[in-house]
């Protein structure tokens, strides 16, 4: 049934399923899938609009959910934004998980010669002793959003 049902999704639901997606990924690829992590996954997912069960569904789920590539470069921003937040929301600097937001992040169209500095930036940013906002690290990192 849930098959049928994904044919009427939105073109927007379907990338927000396919963030999430890779969200999970991103949290599982260290080996320990924690509350934190689920937590922000829940967050990220009603902010988009995605109710808890079908948060759920997509965490449970093996079956592949395509890649959707955002339309702007804000949008795929913010997609590379939340997967850095994903990966250093247990506070470690875990090196897997930073890869795993570098392979992403290429696979959204950022150029490969400048995608480990913007993921790294990003971190510093959320991170550093002055943590910064997701608008001022938008417009900090605005040449890196020119395809």
């Amino acid at each position: 049934m849930e098959l049928t049902l994904d044919i009427f999704e939105s073109k927007k639901t379907k990338g927000v399923k396919s963030h999430i997606n890779n969200l999970v990924a991103i949290a599982k690829s260290d080996g320990n899938f924690s509350m934190t992590e689920k937590r922000l996954i829940f967050e990220i997912g009603k902010r988009n609009g995605l109710s808890n069960d079908k948060l759920k569904t997509i965490i449970k789920s093996d079956k592949p959910i395509k890649f959707k590539v955002p339309k702007t470069d804000s949008e795929r921003f913010d997609r590379v934004y939340d997967l850095v937040e994903m990966a250093i929301v247990e506070g470690a600097d875990n090196e897997n998980e930073i890869s795993a937001c570098i392979e992403i992040a290429e696979k959204l169209g950022f150029r490969k010669a400048i995608v480990g500095v913007l993921v790294r930036k990003l971190a510093t940013g959320i991170t550093g002793e002055m943590p910064k906002t997701k608008e001022e690290l938008k417009a900090e990192c605005a040449d890196f959003l020119v395809f």
